[in-house]
């Protein structure tokens, strides 16, 4: 290995650190924010899936959210898959 290439792998390693390493608030407040994702998604699943519908969500969506990594806000996710979705409104003039 070149001593570039080798300095490269350094400032990798050390960037991935440093990531890792940011404050300790930042991943706490990640895990209590996916925490309250849980307290509120996870006994939705307990439901039908046209009750899910009837309140613009899906199964497949929560279940999605629930296994994004801590990097990504599941709230947010779900949020704009059923924002994204049609609502019955825009389907009953689609099919007029």
């Amino acid at each position: 290995m070149t001593t570039a290439q080798l300095y490269t792998a350094a400032l990798q390693h050390k960037v991935t650190w440093s990531g890792l390493m940011q404050a300790p608030g930042t991943l706490a407040k990640r895990m209590a924010r996916r925490q309250e994702f849980r307290h509120a998604f996870v006994p939705l699943l307990q439901e039908r899936d046209q009750i899910l519908e009837d309140i613009g969500y899906q199964r497949y969506d929560i279940l999605r959210a629930l296994r994004l990594p801590l990097s990504q806000d599941a709230m947010t996710y779900i949020e704009s898959k059923r924002l994204t979705r049609p609502t019955e409104q825009s389907q009953t003039r689609l099919t007029r």
